[in-house]
């Protein structure tokens, strides 16, 4: 090799081959020869592997011993088949699809016919594909078990016993993922449940958002949509007037529902910005910023929707906002947030911004490394490391790590097996109590006389399964207006079924929240209770509304409160019925909401003490 060769391997390469050397690549014999004679390089390579090691670590948060342990059996070259790696984990998954078949199959239901979460078939397809494609990395890492990972089994069941006698499907599907993280830790150890952190998490995406949070989140966006299309609509020439999320055009009302609120496709390009970012980008921070820029990229998309809905309207048809084109602009619309979320990525990489967040790799040491120079060796392990990591009297012997290995499958099995008798033993079939139809409530409350008002398709759609009255109440000798009552029962809530707070469907209807407070319902008929109080405006009418939630001959304001109780009742009575009770009033001119109350108490008086026979005590 020439001299101008043997210059740049000592001036300009040295450390780029001592990186090599240290991720156990190849280099050329020249290299070699020159890294073996030159102090400068072998104190290099010792420095490199020193921090190598050491950042490996802190980063997997390993324990020296463990490290050692863990390296000592790559030497020997000790490598386990799939079976014997992940027997623990195959075997008990019969007993785990048993226990947890009712929660997978309402799942898979649930996916298949609410199209808010149709992306969750994808999930566990992708997270599979994920482990496929890192197999032999999962297959090097040697297994480390931990006994930590039994505590989690033994709380992942504790949840799912919760989640099905409480009736709160949440719980339930989300004690299999930690059920899941329990069983690998437990018999595979922390290092591996590392490697294998991102799809476990991923499949968090695939588990619907509890319906209590998911209202939550609905009616703003809702808002959102109808507040920027009648922003952005008069700039095209159609005039606009909103009233909640109900946008009032020439043509005709468009109502902003909850399945044009943009959650949908919210959780779908969520989803897909994750999968994008996996799959297209090498950078962790840049794949998070991506699942961040879903969120306003698909709310953006939506409130564009609304807009183009509102111009086919004005321009074109108003039948155009329903049936096939109404479907056709969604998916045209999804791919446009598909785009924009290419675009973004594209603008990340042209202006150098993913350089702003570049991530500096680890240089790590390995088997080949540390074998290649016994004086860089003795650096990584000193020869009492080194007696203390080899086979020795002290060392635990395989049989006695088969022992282990065999207490921790006895103990996890056992749990599942008992867990699952438990919940047969329980059976899955609550108890429905006799009730008297809601139809049947009087028609006549002392001088009140009941005007009814019939639900629409749509309106019992939204509400779910369940036992419904609207009627309007008024006194004939009086001139005060209509007391609107209405009543919601639900049978069973172990569905997913649940109670939807007048708090969400009000302003829907494009009624404007301008009072909220909580007031305590003296009655005579009954205990004091909790109620909300609003005082709603549309149009210039205002109107007050007393609503509570009422179950087993209980009155609580808070839904939060109403969920607790619940589950309590689930558990301790094998029932989870409940209902809610709203009235509401027109408000006179004037008229302060303390006065309204007091005028809708003689009502309220003559309603409570009936519910017991049309919602079970």
């Amino acid at each position: 090799m020439s001299s101008s060769t043997r210059q740049i391997v000592k001036c300009d390469k040295a450390a780029e081959f001592v990186s090599a050397l240290c991720d156990g690549e190849s280099i050329s014999p020249e290299a070699a020869e020159h890294i073996g004679t030159c102090e400068s390089c072998q104190a290099r390579l010792k420095e490199y592997g020193q921090i190598g090691m050491a950042l490996r670590r802190v980063a997997s948060l390993e324990s020296p011993a463990e490290a050692r342990a863990r390296t000592w059996d790559t030497r020997q070259g000790t490598t386990s088949s799939w079976w014997e790696k992940g027997w623990a984990l195959l075997v008990p998954l019969p007993l785990i699809a048993w226990l947890y078949s009712p929660t997978l199959t309402h799942l898979v239901g649930q996916w298949w016919h609410d199209p808010n979460f149709s992306h969750g078939f994808f999930v566990p397809l992708f997270a599979l594909f994920v482990l496929w494609q890192d197999r032999k990395k999962l297959k090097a890492i040697a297994s480390a078990p931990s006994w930590a990972g039994l505590p989690l089994v033994a709380l992942s069941l504790l949840v799912l016993v919760l989640g099905s006698l409480g009736a709160e499907l949440f719980l339930s599907r989300v004690s299999l993922l930690i059920l899941l993280a329990g069983l690998i830790i437990l018999f595979q150890g922390w290092t591996f449940f590392r490697a294998v952190l991102f799809p476990w998490a991923f499949l968090f995406l695939m588990i619907p958002i509890p319906a209590i949070a998911f209202n939550q989140i609905t009616l703003p966006l809702q808002l959102l949509a109808s507040k920027v299309a009648s922003t952005v609509l008069p700039w095209l020439g159609v005039p606009v007037l909103r009233e909640g999320n109900v946008i009032v055009l020439p043509a005709m009302a468009l109502e902003v529902a909850e399945a044009c609120s943009g959650i949908r496709s919210l959780m779908s390009l969520a989803t897909l910005a994750v999968i994008y970012g996996y799959l297209m980008e090498r950078k962790t921070s840049v794949r998070v910023l991506l699942a961040l820029a879903s969120i306003p990229i698909a709310v953006a998309a939506n409130s564009l929707r609304v807009v183009g809905t509102g111009l086919l309207v004005q321009y074109w048809n108003p039948d155009k906002a329903q049936g096939f084109f109404h479907e056709f602009q969604g998916w045209l619309v999804f791919v446009t947030s598909l785009a924009m979320l290419y675009l973004l990525h594209r603008a990340f990489v042209f202006s150098g911004l993913s350089e702003f967040f570049s991530e500096q790799p680890l240089h790590r040491v390995t088997a080949s490394h540390a074998l290649s120079s016994a004086s860089s060796f003795r650096y990584f392990w000193p020869e009492g490391d080194l007696q203390r990591a080899a086979p020795s009297s002290r060392h635990p012997s395989q049989p006695i790590m088969k022992q282990f290995g065999r207490l921790r499958f006895v103990l996890a099995t056992g749990l599942i097996l008992l867990t699952a008798i438990l919940l047969q033993a329980r059976g899955w079939n609550e108890i429905i109590p006799s009730r008297l139809p809601l139809s049947s409530f009087p028609a006549q409350l002392g001088s009140w006389r009941a005007k009814e008002i019939p639900l629409d398709k749509e309106a019992l759609d939204i509400l779910g399964p369940g036992d419904f009255l609207v009627r309007g109440y008024r006194d004939p000798n009086s001139d005060l207006p209509y007391v609107d009552l209405f009543l919601a029962y639900f049978p069973s809530q172990r569905t997913g079924d649940t109670i939807h707070s007048p708090k969400h469907c009000l302003p829907g209807a494009g009624w404007i929240p301008e009072e909220n407070d909580r007031v305590t319902l003296s009655l005579p008929s009954h205990s004091p209770f909790p109620a909300n109080r609003y005082v709603v405006s549309k149009a210039g009418a205002r109107k007050l509304v007393l609503y509570w939630f009422w179950a087993h001959d209980r009155g609580v304001a808070s839904e939060y409160w109403a969920k607790f109780y619940l589950v309590k009742d689930a558990i301790r009575m094998n029932r989870s019925d409940g209902a809610l009770v709203r009235v509401m009033v027109d408000m006179l001119p004037g008229e302060t909401p303390d006065a309204a109350q007091k005028r809708l108490r003689p009502f309220t008086s003559a309603v409570v003490p009936l519910l017991d026979d049309y919602i079970p005590r």
